[in-house]
């Protein structure tokens, strides 16, 4: 049965809904009693079910953390899994980045595109399930999530709680399906300093580059003092920086040299060699220059460095269903106490992320620099065979025509936290337009969001009819 075009009567209400959810600021804050991620954030999560409950569902708000609405009976679950929280909105935006504006066919702002769009055409799918009068096999459910963006502790706590899904899927990616995301590690190299008889001729009295472990940082800036070094020193560094074509160089108010590198694009595709922060510690490292950060920067410089693929860590890997281990570079930060560097590492599902961080340990400690894992999200692998893809190739088939390809990624989506039986399905359309997630002027165009929305009910309704 293809009912997908069913959902088209309520564009209007799925474009209201999208437009008043983005006005909401649901960034991951300060905890409150019932708001664990923050006011925000529980405002984005209140409005979704008091949308809900004014269709017609059943809602259940677990603690703050997540909630869901539910139609049907059953002992099973099916479920679509969407995040109300976003990443900051950042700088650089040319329209108010919670101002839910809807303009030349668009909805402009933070989170419209990831995950606030989808979040909301789901909720409408589920209604339009309920007016065709269908009686499913199991129970369905939207799941609302708070902090996809921030670790996914919400979801840790829901299902503590909660039914796991038989069948689920994410539509927080793109399509067709993405049955695999490899697994994923957040580690922080750090090094306290210690007192030294050598006296830096080039002191580095800050450094900061990046701000969110999912993008490539567009620029990373140094602060430093020249104030031991000859003229000529002076000029050469000045020189060096002029044969740079991502960095520049000024003085500031304090008579101090600031130097800054970029990025030369920013993307999930970008090699070592083009990021802000890998320019700037390499240019540090090569100046001959004795620095206060001498070790941290030549360990990040020939360990890191412009690699991808983790080689001079001894990581490299790579396996035939999710390719090879990436490394990322994403966030460095000193002064003139502490420096540490944030990566994030990506490695295929068929190896063992607690032997890739033995490895970095073991290095990083001979180097005198200390290693900390802050997150670490377990590979997903769902088999072709598996009833999740079947279904949920048969629904895309029924929209657009195409045989579903099974996709890989490396970021992460809450397939994460299905035990292998969910995956990321849309909302992204196939050699669709940037929508700038997570950039200045975030977007979706409604035209495509509907278009989503035919799948994604398509899918729903595969997912709960045997």
């Amino acid at each position: 049965m293809d009912i997908g075009k069913e959902i088209h009567k309520y564009r209007e209400e799925i474009t209201a809904g999208i437009s008043e959810l983005v006005q909401i600021r649901s960034i991951m804050a300060t905890p409150e009693p019932g708001k664990p991620f923050g006011a925000g954030v529980d405002r984005a999560l209140q409005y979704m079910l008091s949308l809900a409950e004014s269709l017609g569902f059943e809602v259940t708000n677990v603690d703050g953390y997540a909630g869901h609405a539910e139609y049907g009976e059953g002992e099973e679950i099916a479920a679509v899994l969407v995040h109300l929280d976003t990443v900051e909105e950042g700088e650089g935006w040319t329209f108010p980045p919670f101002g839910g504006l809807v303009e030349n066919g668009k909805i402009i702002g933070r989170g419209a595109s990831d995950n606030k769009g989808p979040a909301v055409v789901a909720l409408y799918a589920l209604r339009t399930l309920m007016d065709l009068g269908i009686t499913g096999n199991r129970r369905l459910r939207v799941i609302f999530g708070t902090n996809e963006e921030s670790g996914m502790k919400d979801l840790d706590y829901y299902f503590e709680r909660e039914q796991l899904p038989v069948m689920a899927f994410a539509p927080d990616a793109g399509y067709p399906i993405f049955n695999v995301e490899m697994g994923s590690m957040n580690v922080v190299f750090s090094r306290e300093q210690e007192p030294s008889s050598t006296i830096p001729q080039l002191m580095i009295l800050s450094m900061k580059g990046g701000n969110m472990l999912t993008l490539i940082p567009d620029t990373c800036t140094a602060l430093l003092s020249l104030a031991l070094l000859t003229d000529s020193q002076v000029a050469n560094l000045q020189a060096a920086v002029n044969l740079q074509a991502n960095m520049s160089a000024a003085y500031n108010e304090d008579g101090r040299f600031v130097l800054t590198a970029r990025s030369e694009f920013l993307a999930d595709s970008s090699t070592g060699s083009r990021n802000a922060i890998a320019n700037m510690v390499a240019f540090l490292s090569g100046q001959g220059l004795a620095t206060n950060w001498d070790s941290f920067l030549h360990f990040l410089t020939s360990k890191i460095g412009a690699e991808k693929g983790g080689q001079s860590l001894g990581i490299a890997c790579s396996d035939s269903v999710s390719g090879a281990l990436v490394v990322y570079l994403r966030i460095i930060s000193c002064d003139l106490h502490r420096a540490e560097a944030l990566c994030n590492i990506r490695y295929p599902v068929t190896h063992d992320g607690v032997g890739i961080l033995s490895t970095i340990d073991g290095l990083a400690h001979m180097n005198g620099i200390h290693i900390e894992l802050t997150r670490h999200l377990l590979p997903v692998y769902v088999p072709e065979t598996h009833p999740v893809i079947v279904r949920l190739s048969r629904a895309y088939k029924k929209i657009t025509g195409d045989e579903a390809v099974l996709l890989r990624m490396g970021a992460g989506t809450y397939a994460r936290k299905l035990g292998n039986n969910g995956v990321a399905f849309g909302a992204g359309l196939t050699g669709g337009v940037d929508t700038r997630v997570h950039q200045a002027d975030e977007f979706i165009f409604i035209d495509d969001m509907m278009q989503h929305a035919e799948i994604c009910l398509q899918g729903m309704y595969e997912l709960w009819i045997d």
